[in-house]
């Protein structure tokens, strides 16, 4: 009779081992963030879990608690991101209006062996992007003026979409153009009535008055 019993348990056992699902790992989230600067730097830092990371680029300051590691580095503009390795897969497409520019910021196919090849597809990303501008358009989940967040996994931003267009203003150009302006208005202003100044001492002082005055006294 106990050994029915323990034979009942022990396949009991094996039922619900069978039917219920095994547990998996959790996804572990990455924490990418890019901070474009109004000087042109970009400020970039992550955090990410596992083993010590691989690095491609030797421009990084590396810190760790437990198993933790924050990355941080800064390059020196859009120009120069693009050669690193260990960089997210954008591309940056700048139209110069002299005083502002247009900014479309793409992700794109990345062929390149650096730090996002090494994200695992089950893992998520959480992309932040901080710009010294004004965002017109995006397709992140979190959109205020000036900086857009997504939560994506290594596939989803390998695709060619667009992420985000920027207007940024050069406040120094700006500034001149606006003194420029004024001083030209101030110098109309100023001309206009300097002509009607000389017209009036021409209407009051012309010879052909002076010549008539004495004979209007007479």
């Amino acid at each position: 009779m106990r050994k029915r019993f323990y034979a009942i348990t022990i396949l009991s056992f094996l039922l619900l081992q069978i039917m219920l699902p095994l547990p998996t790992a959790a996804a572990d989230t990455v924490e990418w963030q890019l901070r474009w600067q109004d000087n042109g730097v970009l400020q970039e830092e992550i955090h990410i879990s596992g083993p010590n990371p691989t690095l491609a680029d030797n421009n990084w300051n590396v810190s760790q608690e437990g198993d933790r590691f924050t990355l941080r580095r800064e390059v020196e503009d859009w120009a120069s991101y693009e050669k690193m390795r260990d960089k997210l897969p954008l591309q940056v497409q700048i139209k110069d209006y002299f005083v502002f520019k247009k900014v479309e910021i793409k992700s794109a196919s990345e062929t390149s062996s650096g730090l996002f090849q090494t994200i695992d597809d089950a893992d998520q990303i959480n992309l932040g992007i901080t710009v010294p501008g004004f965002i017109i358009s995006g397709s992140g989940q979190k959109i205020d003026e000036s900086s857009a967040r997504w939560m994506v996994n290594h596939s989803e931003l390998s695709h060619d979409q667009r992420l985000m267009i920027v207007i940024t203003v050069n406040g120094l150009l700006l500034g001149i153009v606006i003194l420029m302006v004024g001083l030209l208005f101030v110098a109309g202003i100023f001309i206009r009535y300097l002509r009607k100044a000389n017209r009036i001492i021409e209407e009051e002082y012309s010879l052909t008055k002076i010549k008539k005055d004495p004979l209007e006294r007479e």
